[in-house]
């Protein structure tokens, strides 16, 4: 994809997210059936979808084109890009530059570099802003847009 294809004009913000607003808890303890969720009134849901970072849009990374010239890991706001030796998954999570707690979420681990070191990517940390693929000097990172298509009963397909 080209930079046009992808980019868009949300800035990287540390935001948090807006809580869903719930019912009181003396009245869903009491009603089993009670919506405890009460969703989001439009101007709250207009603020909570104001932090999107396109995640259908993915990075893909080249081995064959990466320089390691760490540029990626310089200017990822999260640090969710390691450029390190390989190793066990546990031994591989204590040496990232962000900590990699959620173990139910795999590490990207690219094929073994001229150096002998691996780039590790983060896919829980990282926010799909494209700033690696921006900065790579031989485009070793691209954005992909990425939709789930999968086929249900009956042949009709949902996206």
């Amino acid at each position: 994809m080209g930079i046009h294809e992808w980019i868009y004009d949300s800035s990287i913000a540390p935001d948090l997210r807006f809580k869903v607003p719930h019912a009181e808890k003396t009245k869903t303890l009491k009603d089993r059936k009670m919506e405890v969720e009460l969703g989001f009134d439009p101007q709250l849901g207009f603020k909570e979808a104001q932090r999107c970072l396109n995640c259908d849009v993915q990075t893909l990374f080249s081995t064959d084109r990466c320089i390691e010239c760490d540029a990626c890991v310089d200017i990822c706001p999260t640090s969710c890009i390691t450029f390190t030796h390989n190793g066990e998954e546990a031994d591989l999570r204590t040496r990232l530059n962000a900590p990699a707690t959620d173990l139910t979420q795999d590490l990207y681990v690219s094929d073994e570099l001229p150096t002998k070191r691996v780039m590790i990517k983060d896919e829980d940390v990282c926010l799909h802003c494209g700033l690696c693929a921006e900065r790579c000097p031989t485009a070793a990172w691209d954005m992909q847009k990425y939709l789930y298509s999968v086929t249900k009963a009956g042949g009709i397909k949902y996206s």
